[in-house]
């Protein structure tokens, strides 16, 4: 492997090249970021190692520079700085769609760098993580209200379910219902392609009182797998609905006999009125559901929201949990947000789980519920099962 490493600290040269060629690699020193152009223009190198601590130059403008030109070359990082500078910099390379292996610490190089270099392929490249229940979907080339308004009276808005597990057990507790559109010439839409039209055609009130009803008819295949809840998504536009609450009272009603109903309202939707919001909630939870704050932590008026309103139920958005290995500063948050929840009596659910490094870390964290890929896909009812057999 040929490393090409910029670093204005000639000492590192002697350092890196005889660690990394004890390890085979071949090392090309540069100490000025124009010896890093001449050497990128001669040969492109398997990976960059670069310390962002150029003197007066700056690595953030080198960052820059090799997105134009060299985009498909991965990064180290070498650390001479704070995490949280590391951290800000990690962003800026995949926010400009450059691929970053990792951090090494210059103290622990011998000890760090063969971790990071042998990596088998960019561990976090620049992806949007996808939100549960946002499905791959078949997308027409447009979808007008009248579309829109004709499956909704067609009856093709259907529930998808994906499991939520206990952290204690690993083992289902609960489901999300997720909103899908099934296309009369096959195919199924995710919620990511009709919910937004929904919502600014005055049309999601009606899809979720669908999406409701379709539920109430699904309760006898449901309470067969002995759920503690079901978990709903209620959008900002349906706040401002006075058919709300009452929708969701006769769920809890149909549900009675087997599952609460809990409703997860996302922490931005709190922001256009609240005392709207007072209202709706505690008539909510006095109707008998249980009441989730979803995708905290990427709003404003979260904790505001947490001292105003009846949550009994927080869950940490994905982007949190995408980025706990790769962003201390993220794991770091995520505790904070366990410790400020379970101070106010909150349980804590962790979404966008993908792989058992994720989950085992949550668990050890303190998280008190699981939900995410790698315990199962949103499905159809006919395909709901315990986790691992709808993946």
């Amino acid at each position: 492997m040929i490393l090409s490493c910029l670093d204005d600290d000639p000492r590192m040269e002697r350092t890196l090249r005889r660690f990394a060629g004890s390890l085979g690699h071949e090392v090309r020193f540069q100490t000025t970021s124009q010896a890093l152009r001449d050497d990128l223009d001669r040969q492109v190198p398997d990976v960059i190692v670069l310390d962002l601590g150029l003197g007066s130059e700056t690595g953030v403008d080198v960052l820059g520079w090799l997105a134009e030109h060299h985009p498909t070359v991965p990064l180290v990082f070498l650390s001479g700085h704070g995490d949280e500078l590391l951290d800000t910099a990690r962003r800026i390379a995949q926010g400009n769609g450059l691929t970053v292996y990792g951090v090494v610490n210059k103290a622990n190089l011998v000890r760090e760098l063969p971790t990071v270099l042998s990596r088998p392929g960019p561990p976090d490249s620049p992806k949007k993580p996808r939100a549960p229940g946002r499905a791959p979907s078949r997308v027409p080339d447009a979808l007008s209200v009248e579309d829109l308004r004709a499956h909704l009276h067609a009856g093709r808005i259907t529930p998808y379910f994906q499991p939520i597990l206990s952290a204690h057990t690993l083992r289902p507790v609960g489901a999300e219902a997720l909103a899908r559109l099934a296309l009369p010439e096959g195919g199924v839409l995710g919620a990511g392609a009709f919910i937004p039209l929904a919502e600014q055609s005055g049309l999601i009130m009606e899809l979720t009182r669908v999406l409701s009803e379709r539920l109430i008819e699904l309760e006898p295949q449901l309470r067969p797998f002995g759920l503690d809840f079901l978990s709903i998504n209620l959008s900002a536009a349906n706040i401002e609905r006075k058919g709300a609450a009452a929708m969701v009272k006769r769920l809890v009603d149909a549900f009675a006999g087997s599952s609460r109903i809990m409703i997860e309202l996302t922490e931005t939707a709190v922001l256009p009125d609240l005392q709207q919001m007072r209202a709706l909630t505690t008539e909510l939870r006095l109707g008998g559901a249980s009441l989730a704050i979803d995708d905290f932590g990427i709003g404003y008026s979260s904790i505001r929201a947490l001292a105003e309103l009846p949550y009994d139920v927080l869950k940490i958005d994905l982007s949190f949990v995408a980025e706990m290995f790769d962003s201390e500063k993220s794991a770091n948050l995520i505790a904070a947000m366990l410790h400020m929840a379970h101070s106010l009596n909150l349980q804590v659910v962790a979404e966008g789980v993908e792989t058992e490094a994720q989950r085992d870390r949550l668990i050890t964290m303190g998280v008190d519920r699981l939900q995410g890929y790698l315990f199962g896909h949103p499905v159809p009812i006919e395909h709901f099962a315990s986790p691992g057999a709808s993946s």
